[in-house]
């Protein structure tokens, strides 16, 4: 209750004084510093792989076209970003089976493992990269690379391929990804992969 003191109240307190803090209940809860999971730092999504290496400090990509791997996808739809038909496209490209198609084919290029493809919310996290390169519309030189990293003045040579438009030039790609032994090495190993999960998780159905 409070008494009246010149116009004001006082309020006396009421209950036993020092009464114990009662802390945070969730605190019982609470994960371990030792225990919590550390996510990796994100992937730097300007990182870059310039090819010819001869240009790394000097090549000017701004005005380069893109290619995402959806362009190229059959799994993917016309929404999803595919350019070419079904019949044209192949099944799962990734950056690096483009880059190594363009390198092959002589065409500058920059490989940018870890931008995610906006129209595909899938892309942003399954399938990562884009290419960014210079559609060989005319004769340009490039130079071969030797095995110490060094580069042969005299192996300069023009580009092998010229193309009308990007679509051409993703309708050549696309044709020489199921041909390439890298491509068909990482296949392999993810079939083994998957059907060795396969046959764990029936093991483990048939001991239960």
């Amino acid at each position: 209750m409070g008494k009246k003191s010149g116009g004001r109240v006082r309020v006396k307190q009421v209950g036993p004084k020092g009464m114990p803090s009662i802390g945070n209940p969730m605190d019982e809860l609470a994960i371990p510093p030792d225990q919590m999971i550390q996510l990796p730092p994100p992937k730097d999504k300007n990182m870059s792989q310039i090819w010819p290496l001869n240009e790394t400090f000097t090549m000017n990509f701004d005005s380069f076209s893109v290619i995402y791997p959806n362009y190229l996808d059959s799994s993917k739809t016309v929404k999803q970003g595919r350019r070419i038909s079904v019949a044209e496209a192949v099944k799962k490209p990734t950056v690096m089976d483009i880059g190594t198609v363009l390198q092959g084919m002589g065409i500058r290029h920059v490989v940018q493992l870890y931008k995610g493809y906006s129209r595909d919310a899938e892309s942003q996290w399954n399938n990562l990269g884009r290419v960014l390169l210079d559609i060989p519309t005319k004769k340009k030189d490039i130079m071969e690379q030797n095995a110490d990293g060094s580069f042969d003045f005299s192996s300069k040579r023009e580009y092998d391929y010229e193309v009308k438009n990007k679509k051409e030039l993703l309708r050549k790609v696309a044709l020489r990804i199921p041909y390439l032994n890298s491509r068909n090495e990482r296949l392999a190993h993810e079939n083994a992969q998957k059907e060795a999960e396969e046959k764990r998780v029936k093991e483990e159905a048939t001991a239960a």
